[in-house]
């Protein structure tokens, strides 16, 4: 029983193709490691124009904060997709370079050539970040080792704001329903929410399996108040099938695609009430 296809457990950022992997917990450079799925599907949106930091005062900034907060990064080669974990080491915009700490020594046995292109994504100030740059040297020296990125052209960060993800209250509208081109459709049930997309639970289908990077035609979902919204989404996540309940399920992470301004107000109006309402729970001892 399958619930998802052979490109379940991708992910592409542009053409960089990243496995899903989990994130350690702790630092250890190490080849192929990615990140969480939740995080991957932040790290697919990031890099696009609308999320581009403008001020290059700003980015500069963002990459201090990379650096103060020796936050974990995740290096993506666009040769083959391969992925580092490293930390910012330092931040020479004068000498037109940032040094990196050195990944996995596998990393230097099959390092890009000079000028390649590569992505760059961890957190400052508990939001995604990240930057695109090209590679210039590995560096390994008796006293240092380390590698020598371009200084970042474009620098990205995500707004927390449409990310912000919140399960239904119980006694909430949670029925999903997924339209999907040339198959059956398939229900579901809300597991979270954000203006940015939703996570859902469903059978796996009996017709044709899902993939990821799948066009949903129209995702229809009701919140609190009768609101019934009908969008169209992307499938960005298939996860293993699972036994709940006695019955086989698998979990979907959707992006919305061609949502309006008006309906992701309603989800994010939805989204920090749900917020509130779980915050005051926990001080009352609730959750």
């Amino acid at each position: 029983m399958a619930c998802g296809g052979p490109l379940a457990y991708q992910s592409v950022l542009g053409e960089y193709v990243t496995e899903r992997f989990a994130l350690p917990s702790h630092y250890s450079p190490s080849k192929g490691v990615a990140v969480s799925e939740s995080f991957l599907e932040i790290a697919d949106t990031l890099f696009s124009d609308r999320f581009r930091v403008s001020s290059a005062l700003q980015g500069e900034r963002l990459l201090a904060t990379l650096h103060d907060e020796r936050s974990f990064c995740t290096l993506i080669l666009k040769k083959g997709g391969r992925t580092f974990t490293s930390i910012v080491l330092e931040v020479a915009r004068h000498k037109g370079y940032l040094l990196m700490d050195a990944p996995h020594p596998d990393f230097s046995r099959g390092q890009p050539v000079r000028g390649e292109p590569l992505l760059v994504f961890g957190r400052a100030n508990h939001l995604a970040t990240g930057f695109a740059s090209t590679f210039l040297e590995y560096m390994h020296t008796q006293d240092e080792e380390g590698i020598r990125l371009a200084y970042p052209g474009q620098v990205y960060q995500l707004q927390r704001r449409q990310f912000f993800r919140v399960p239904p209250a119980p006694g909430d509208p949670d029925l999903v329903e997924l339209r999907r081109n040339g198959a059956e459709a398939v229900p579901g049930r809300l597991q979270n929410i954000s203006g940015g997309g939703l996570s859902v639970l469903v059978r796996p289908p009996a017709d044709y399996p899902f993939q990821a990077g799948e066009r949903i035609a129209q995702v229809t979902f009701t919140l609190r108040g009768g609101h019934t919204f009908g969008v169209a989404a992307e499938l960005r996540s298939v996860g293993p099938v699972e036994l709940l309940h006695h019955e086989h399920v698998c979990a979907l992470g959707l992006q919305f695609a061609g949502i309006t301004p008006m309906m992701s107000e309603q989800v994010l109006r939805y989204a920090q009430w749900r917020d509130r309402e779980m915050l005051s729970a926990t001080r009352r001892g609730f959750l």
